[in-house]
């Protein structure tokens, strides 16, 4: 008779690297609604500044929009995946371990779209009284005293498993829907800053810093959201090994300087201006020059790049025949599995992910060669129609954005080769290309 495997929370814990991650991910979400609320001040501030200008209360509902849209789909889908919990854990349920006043305060933290903070409030909670219930249990004919959960322990491994996996892909939701077009819009303001507001110099000061905090604040807070959510799937599976701190170091160095180049590489060429166009021009997607021409805006074409990416990743993901809305009996489900795949998609317009535990290195080669000429493409562009900035800034830029691509690359070849939990048998297995998450 064949051994059942073990279920996942079986190998559970909840140590000091576990507290640690948890405060990180708090501090970060604390400090990403700082910066979020700094960021769309200082904007409506010069907007109100300027009374004879559009452009800066243009600027500053869009940034709004990109803040509070984001938070607004995320807060409804943990509210959403608490629910289900309820429906299909049962007594397993986070719920059906809380008090009526424990319940409404979560709906509570919802509604003022900071679901996310109580959600690592539930799991440092659950990951304590885990921890707590280790006893003592006599085993075997020897009745030897071994340290094992009781069976109250094993619900809270349970609840503890669960909300930080929904936590993870909630913190990747926000990154990506939230932070990703927020740097952005943010870069190419940057490039249209002497005319965002006023055009006062010293008026500006103040919007850059904050949109250069942004900017760096949420390509770590993008990296971290990629890393935990890497982790997160190792827990999942019993034969998985979590990753290492030189691991994980590696890794976040690897994702902040693939995100960074990308993100800057997108920001610089959506903020190219056509000669004789105005930097102050509010308008994002024509406008007309001195003779009259219609003139499509880099904005706009910039759009059509990251749609054309999309689609191409989407179909990729799709060929590869992926299994994530799979049900219990095998079967599939076509439609939830092909939003899967267009959600997916969205991502590797910024970064790879592994979205089936099969070796990888082809895809992974694939895909970054892929953005490595669509990056250096765009870049290209940019430095040759953005004339209107000094060639040194210009090729400092593009400096820049290839220095951090290759900082990247070198960190995923030293990460699979060294520190992967698997890279014994991933170096063994190198001919038949077995690099997996």
């Amino acid at each position: 008779m064949p051994l059942r495997e073990p279920p996942p929370h079986v190998k559970a814990t909840f140590g000091l690297m576990g507290v640690v991650g948890m405060v990180v991910n708090f501090v970060l979400f604390i400090m990403d609604i700082i910066s979020d609320a700094l960021l769309a001040f200082v904007l409506w501030k010069q907007a109100k500044e300027d009374e004879f200008s559009t452009e800066p209360i243009t600027w500053f509902i869009i940034t709004l929009c990109i803040i509070v849209l984001p938070m607004v789909v995320i807060n409804i889908f943990s509210l959403w995946w608490y629910w289900q919990n309820k429906q299909c854990l049962g007594d397993y349920c986070v719920f059906h371990k809380m008090s009526a006043l424990q319940t409404v305060v979560r709906v509570i933290f919802h509604i003022i779209l900071l679901g996310p903070l109580i959600r690592y409030v539930d799991i440092i909670r659950y990951g304590v009284k885990m921890k707590r219930e280790v006893k003592h249990v006599e085993m075997g004919h020897n009745h030897a005293a071994v340290l094992r959960r009781t069976p109250k322990g094993e619900v809270h491994a349970v609840l503890q498993m669960i909300i930080s996996r929904d936590t993870a892909m909630l913190d990747m939701m926000h990154s990506f829907l939230q932070d990703a077009p927020q740097l952005i819009f943010q870069i190419f303001l940057l490039y249209r800053s002497p005319g965002i507001i006023t055009g006062k110099e010293d008026a500006t000061v103040l919007t850059t810093t904050v949109q250069i905090w942004k900017i760096l604040l949420g390509v770590f807070a993008m990296s971290w959201s990629l890393v935990s959510y890497q982790d997160e799937l190792r827990r999942s599976v019993p034969d998985k090994q979590q990753l290492s701190c030189c691991a994980t170091t590696t890794c976040l160095l690897w994702r902040a300087s693939m995100l960074a180049s990308r993100i800057i590489t997108i920001g610089s060429f959506s903020a190219i201006l056509h000669p004789n166009q105005d930097p102050r021009s509010v308008y994002l997607l024509r406008w007309t020059d001195s003779q009259g021409n219609i003139v499509i805006a880099y904005p706009i074409v910039t759009v059509c790049v990251l749609a054309a990416h999309w689609l191409i990743m989407t179909a990729w993901i799709y060929a590869q025949k992926t299994t994530f809305c799979a049900q219990g009996d095998n079967s599939t489900h076509p439609v939830l599995e092909f939003l899967y795949n267009c959600v997916i998609g969205f991502v590797h317009v910024f970064c790879y992910i592994n979205v089936k535990d099969t070796p990888s290195r082809k895809r992974m080669v694939f895909f970054y060669a892929f953005c490595l000429i669509e990056n250096s493409a765009m870049i290209a562009i940019w430095y040759v129609q953005m004339v209107v900035y000094p060639e040194s800034i210009r090729v400092v830029i593009v400096f820049t954005v290839e220095v951090l691509w290759v900082i990247g690359v070198c960190s995923v070849i030293g990460y699979y080769a060294f520190l992967h939990p698997d890279h014994t048998s991933i170096i063994h297995q190198s001919n038949s290309a077995s690099w997996r998450q």
